[in-house]
């Protein structure tokens, strides 16, 4: 019984073996993560989407995850090095986006301790600050683009500390 609904193009395999699910569910998640680094329950979401059953989904995990296709933690670094160098997030949001993609809040909390070593947070919200209040000056800018500059810097998720010191610089 295979049904595809045209709106969000969700297939049921309800009809098919669970071999010629698990070999249907390897190439899906393998061209999932063709496209993107995922999480483990990125794809596994991904597979209950499609109507998988959930002992193949788990099948397709483990063995995803033991031939070095999966790893939540490799995942979890390269995504926060990616966040903090090109899209400028404090560690706040980097913390909260990890979590959001499906990592455990302490593996996000460890990936979050091995930047605060290898990174300045300070120096990123100064990068940021440069590049998006170029004309900014501390000491001549009103309260209200004081404000301005710290709720931004909020939003990409840089500590109250960080923000006071780059007021301050």
């Amino acid at each position: 019984m295979k049904q595809a609904l045209s709106g969000n193009k969700k297939i049921f395999y309800g009809g098919m073996d669970e071999g010629e699910q698990l070999k249907k569910a390897k190439g899906i998640a393998l061209r999932l993560l063709a496209l993107r680094p995922r999480s483990c329950k990125e794809v596994s979401g991904k597979l209950v989407q499609k109507g998988f059953i959930p002992s193949v989904i788990e099948n397709v995990v483990v063995y995803l995850t033991d031939y070095g296709y999966l790893n939540d933690q490799k995942f979890a670094q390269a995504l926060a090095v990616h966040l903090l160098e090109n899209k400028k997030f404090g560690f706040a949001r980097i913390g909260a986006t990890l979590k959001e993609r499906g990592l455990s809040p302490e593996l996000a909390k460890a990936t979050i301790s091995h930047l605060q070593q290898n990174y300045s947070e300070e120096k990123t919200a100064l990068q940021i600050m440069k590049r998006r209040f170029s004309h900014f000056n501390v000491h001549q800018a009103t309260p209200k683009d004081k404000n301005r500059l710290v709720q931004f810097l909020r939003r990409r998720g840089f500590s109250w500390e960080t923000i006071s010191h780059v007021l301050v610089i």
